[in-house]
């Protein structure tokens, strides 16, 4: 066997190890993580818009903490674009494509407005309720600062980071990549 067959074969079953392993947690994992993004469900949009957690299904999604008076926050908001640019339409081992739920921790509406409009992150889901840290949205996920969470498609938190290479890392490592045999 050569070098090459050895790594599709030793792809192959990670792959059918990684199913066997998920498939019986399923139900639990769901129970554990569905709570907190249901919560989601209904929240306003800064457009004015009710969020719905339907939209979201079946996806991968990026919830960013972070604040528009932050400036790694705000250098962070670059990485997370080209992020949902290169992830939005790849097929993952439990997930499809990549959404970024942006969750502010803001006070203010202007500087709020005006660094979505700087950063280019109009496509992202834009949901603040001006308490800053207080934020319900803080609370409810344990929040106090900047950070981002991956959640799965079963809704499981799967990395919590404020880097997001190391979201990125992860999504790369949930790739499905084609198998050439």
């Amino acid at each position: 066997m050569n070098k090459k067959t050895r790594k599709h074969l030793l792809t192959i079953s990670i792959i059918a190890a990684a199913i066997v392993f998920s498939s019986g947690e399923k139900e639990a994992r769901n129970q554990i993580y569905a709570d907190e993004l249901n919560r989601l469900d209904g929240s306003e949009e800064i457009d004015g818009s009710r969020f719905s957690v339907d939209s979201l299904r079946g996806k991968m999604v990026i919830v960013n903490f972070w604040a528009s008076y932050d400036a790694t926050s705000r250098m962070n908001a670059y990485q997370l674009k080209e992020t949902m640019k290169r992830y939005q339409e790849s097929i993952f081992f439990n997930g499809e494509g990549l959404d970024v739920i942006s969750v502010s921790l803001d006070k203010y509406r202007s500087p709020l407005r005006k660094a979505i409009e700087n950063d280019g992150t109009g496509d992202f889901h834009h949901i603040c309720d001006y308490k800053g840290v207080e934020s319900k949205m803080a609370k409810l996920f344990d929040i106090y600062h900047p950070i981002n969470l991956l959640i799965d498609a079963d809704g499981m938190v799967i990395a919590r980071d404020f880097n997001v290479e190391v979201i990125e890392q992860t999504l790369a490592s949930l790739e499905r990549k084609k198998i050439e045999l």
